[in-house]
Formats: C-alpha cells, structure tokens, sequence
C-alpha cells in the first residue's frame, strides 16, 4: 500500500529542490559570463605575446568554473526526492508475535557525522526520523518523507523537516501504523532494530535538552533529539528515566 505524499514535509523537499534548481541555473548563466570575459582577456593576452602559461591558466580557470556549475546544475536537478536511497529489506528480523506498543516520531540522531555531499548533493547518513517500541525491541524507522535521507544545494532536507515539518512525520507514521502490518511498516521505513528490551543497559536524558541516550549491554549507544515535548516526557517514561 502506497502511503500519500501530500504533507508539508514533502511540498518543502520539492520547494528545497526547484530553488536550488533555480540558483544554480542563475549561476550557471553568471558564470558562463564571467568565462566568456575571462576567455576574451587570455586571448587578448596570448596576442599580446604574454607567457604561455599565464593565459593558459586562465583559459583552464573559465573552463573549469563553467564546468563546475553545470556539474552542481545537473547534480541538484537529479536528485531523486521520492525514494529512500536504502533498499527495502526483504526481511526486518521481527520476532513471531511481536507487536508495536508505542511510537516516538520526529526524531534525530547524534553524536555521529549525520551527512556528506559533493557539489551540493549527497546523502544523510542517519535518516531515521521516529522509534518504534515493540513488547520485544526498540527499532529506529525513517518516515518516508520526500528527501528524508538527501542533501540538497548543501541542506540536509530531513534535518529541515525535523524542525519544520515534525509534525508531518508524526502523522505519516500514524497512517503507516493504522493501515499497514507492522513488518510492512518497518520495511517501508528501512528499519533497524536497535536493541531488544532486556538489551537495555542505561537509559538517561540530558540537562537541558530534550535528548535521550540509550546503552546497549554490548556498550554501543544510541542517542536522539526528540522534537516535541511531550514525545519526550513519553519516551521517559517508557525507558523509565525518572
């Protein structure tokens, strides 16, 4: 079942991408300008009977900025908004007789390097945007948000969405649990399973901050902001931080 893309989330990865778009082909035109002058002085240049290497340079300087932003043109102009860059797995690892017990939506990891782009465009590392609690695990999902895991024109689109559109996030995932099985649901949003619940060595929050931390017996810790308050005061709860 496809779930709909009309939410706010989604209309600013779209907005995010034709902007950019319409920046970098307004900078492509500048640029294209400013090598054609650039051409002209080292022709003028090499006529004059100036060192080779000296207009050379700059014949290769115009070459290369007209390059590169057709290159970021063409990069921003394909980025693919409306699927996740993860596979669907073909099998999430859900327990027989597992089932979902709450939701934490909005979301973000950190204490990890969260993306890298090229040019502009590149990819989120760490895309999950909600947890799932099951009476077995906690599962780490990415709500599929158009462009949750992209970067575009150096914006990480699912970092904006989880400061503009966390409220989308809550919902899309709210239609996703009242209308798909919950394998499907954690394969549509590239689930991991992040430990099981006697896995749970220490849970604590932060002064401050609405963030919350979770170790695993293996030592491995999983930390993230929560968006909304009272997501927080409920994951609190379920972790059973005082």
């Amino acid at each position: 079942m496809d779930i709909k893309r009309d939410s706010s989330g989604d209309n600013l990865a779209n907005l995010t991408q034709q902007i950019s778009v319409a920046k970098s082909a307004h900078s492509v035109i500048k640029t294209i300008v400013f090598a054609a002058i650039l051409t002209v002085v080292a022709l003028f240049l090499m006529y004059l009977g100036v060192p080779w290497f000296i207009w050379t340079a700059m014949l290769l300087v115009a070459a290369g900025v007209v390059v590169l932003d057709v290159l970021t043109l063409k990069r921003t102009a394909g980025v693919d908004l409306n699927t996740l860059s993860k596979p669907i797995s073909e099998n999430v690892g859900l327990e027989p007789g597992e089932s979902l017990t709450d939701t934490i939506p909005a979301v973000m990891q950190y204490g990890k390097a969260r993306s890298t782009a090229v040019l502009g465009v590149g990819q989120v590392h760490t895309p999950e945007n909600a947890l799932l609690i099951t009476d077995r695990a906690v599962w780490a999902m990415t709500v599929p948000l158009l462009g949750a895991d992209k970067v575009v024109a150096g914006r990480d689109i699912g970092m904006d969405q989880f400061m503009f559109a966390y409220k989308d996030i809550g919902a899309k995932l709210q239609e996703m649990v009242a209308t798909l099985p919950l394998e499907e649901v954690l394969k549509q949003g590239r689930a991991q399973r992040l430990m099981r619940l006697e896995e749970i060595q220490n849970a604590k929050t932060f002064p401050f901050s609405q963030n919350i931390s979770l170790k695993r017996t293996d030592g491995k810790k999983f930390g993230y902001s929560i968006r909304v308050k009272e997501d927080y005061l409920k994951a609190k709860k379920i972790f059973k931080i005082s």
